[in-house]
């Protein structure tokens, strides 16, 4: 496998990652920090090397909606940057697919209207 993973969370990483990375040091790469908070960690993790790009979400967020908004908010700034990075580039796409795990099934077409996008363009 030449697949690698970077995980990027506010914290550091818990004890159950830690032994899941260990097992597959090779193919991980764990970033402590906010997406959101600074350019520098999209850079950091290389999405605009990347092939797709999977947000998960905390399922046991006391505020589901806002756990929604972050997530599409963090989307919009992955698919910013790599446009951002690639918008030269004649041999690579400047798109990234995304796969956003959202808690509310309204926060789907939040995040399509925010792109100008049916659900079935992207």
């Amino acid at each position: 496998l030449s697949t690698n993973t970077v995980i990027i969370q506010n914290n550091d990483p818990t004890a159950d990652i830690i032994i899941f990375m260990q097992k597959y040091q090779k193919l991980m790469t764990y970033l402590a920090g906010d997406p959101l908070g600074e350019d520098t960690m999209i850079r950091r993790a290389k999405a605009h090397k990347a092939d797709a790009c999977i947000l998960l979400t905390n399922k046991n967020s006391p505020n589901s909606a806002e756990e929604d908004y972050r997530n599409i908010l963090i989307a919009l700034a992955v698919k910013k940057f790599v446009y951002d990075e690639k918008k030269e580039s004649v041999e690579e796409t400047a798109n990234i697919p995304i796969c956003i795990q959202l808690i509310k099934p309204e926060s789907k077409d939040l995040y399509f209207k925010s792109l100008n996008l049916s659900p079935l363009q992207d």
